[in-house]
């Protein structure tokens, strides 16, 4: 193809009014394509090229105001604000994600499944923390009975073992956090929620229990262990 050539089909996608809307077949195919593929960078680029045939099309109603024909922008303006409302709820409320779709558990290292129910003593017998997966996948409780020498709080923190990704590390410690206000011996627990992946795509994460200072001083981890994983849907 010629360089006249690409000009006239450039000219030609803002000219003729159905072009444009014809055009948002092709990110709704490479769409497709990524969800069978699960792979988040093909819907990132499918989304962005929605983005841009939208901008298309309202650059197309523009000319068609200059050609005369302005009829034709209804329809446009009309078919891209309904696919703008609809794939904006989509990815609003339930965006894909295939974050731990692709991801390989590692053969070599110790690993484990989280519990169904809370832990026994003998749970701790070897460990300092313990993992129980809560009513939905994704969501998580940890128990520990490590004895604090200090006053302040534990909290979680979660890596991806193949890529070392610190997984939901904005909300993690936060919604993790259990207050220590004094040195009596206890089962402390808390809650927290890992959401990079969906259900059913599990993947391994290094959990590390973490200890916060009151007094400012830095803080500390105390132990960790590897857990089969998996995100929360929204």
């Amino acid at each position: 193809m010629n360089l006249e050539k690409i000009k006239n089909t450039f000219f030609k996608y803002f000219k003729v009014w159905w072009i444009p809307i014809a055009s948002y077949s092709i990110p709704f195919f490479i769409f497709l394509i990524g969800g069978v593929l699960k792979r988040n960078t093909i819907v990132d680029v499918s989304l962005i090229l929605f983005f841009v045939n939208i901008l298309g099309n309202l650059i197309s109603a523009i000319v068609q105001i200059f050609i005369r024909k302005w009829y034709y922008l209804i329809p446009q303006i009309m078919i891209s604000g309904f696919l703008f409302v609809f794939v904006s709820i989509i990815f609003i409320f339930s965006p894909p994600d295939y974050y731990g779709a692709n991801k390989v558990i590692p053969k070599n290292i110790e690993i484990y499944e989280p519990m169904e129910t809370e832990p026994t003593e003998k749970e701790f017998e070897n460990f300092d923390l313990v993992l129980v997966s809560d009513f939905q996948p994704g969501i998580y409780t940890y128990f520990t009975d490590y004895k604090p020498t200090e006053i302040g709080g534990f909290y979680i923190k979660a890596f991806e073992i193949t890529s070392n990704d610190h997984l939901s590390a904005e909300r993690m410690k936060v919604r993790s956090k259990v207050k220590v206000e004094n040195l009596v011996s206890k089962l402390y627990s808390g809650e927290f929620t890992i959401y990079e992946g969906s259900w059913g795509d599990k993947y391994g994460a290094k959990i590390e229990l973490w200890f916060e200072p009151s007094n400012g001083n830095e803080d500390y981890k105390i132990t960790e262990r590897n857990y089969v994983v998996e995100g929360w849907m929204r």
